[in-house]
């Protein structure tokens, strides 16, 4: 799963957004600068944002909660959300026993997880190409293969599983009612009233 160092140096030289002094913070702060990044990206959309900021959010939690040794109750993983089932044999994931090892493993699934949603909610964004090399940049500092895309996490452990997580979210977001798939259109409201005419008294 790790990417050269050098290949992380070379790709800062190219990335138009990264914070000065992200290794200060967690993974997670960092994942949500990302995505605060895109949301400046893209269109002016709130309710897509918001919606995109809490499916994030469940993502890294639950990629916190499946390594939680304290049993932790994911939000999505393993549950049926809104009506979406998202299996999990949690029997089939191997937890470290190490605290170091542990944290690594919760940080490489929030980072797959959160990366592919990333890349498949603002691939058609204004500035995609901008969003894009900003997370790709972000997996090379974590020294994480943009190319691994297994979702068997029985095998590969963390960053299947933060595949998995993903995969599974973004099926659900199909069947959330949202029209994701024909770009959020209003599917029942109704105007009313005609457009206000700022220029008319």
């Amino acid at each position: 799963m790790k990417i050269r160092g050098f290949l992380g140096a070379a790709a800062l030289l190219i990335c138009p957004f990264f914070p000065a002094h992200g290794q200060e913070h967690t993974v997670a702060h960092q994942w949500n600068e990302q995505l605060l990044e895109a949301i400046r990206n893209d269109f002016a959309r709130p309710t897509v944002h918001a919606r995109n900021l809490y499916h994030a959010s469940i993502l890294m939690y639950d990629s916190w909660a499946a390594y939680d040794d304290s049993q932790a109750k994911s939000v999505f993983l393993g549950q049926t959300f809104d009506g979406y089932t998202c299996p999990f044999d949690a029997s089939t994931l191997a937890i470290p026993s190490e605290d170091a090892a542990v944290k690594e493993a919760q940080e490489v699934a929030m980072s797959y997880a959160t990366y592919r949603l990333i890349r498949h909610r603002y691939e058609n964004s204004p500035q995609a190409e901008s969003t894009m090399a900003n997370i790709y940049v972000q997996m090379i500092i974590q020294e994480l293969d943009t190319s691994f895309t297994s979702t068997d996490y029985a095998t590969y452990g963390a960053p299947a599983l933060g595949n998995y997580l993903a995969e599974q979210l973004i099926a659900y977001g199909m069947t959330d009612g949202s029209n994701e798939v024909n770009d959020y259109a209003n599917t029942c409201y109704e105007q009313l009233e005609p457009n206000i005419l700022p220029e008319i008294p």
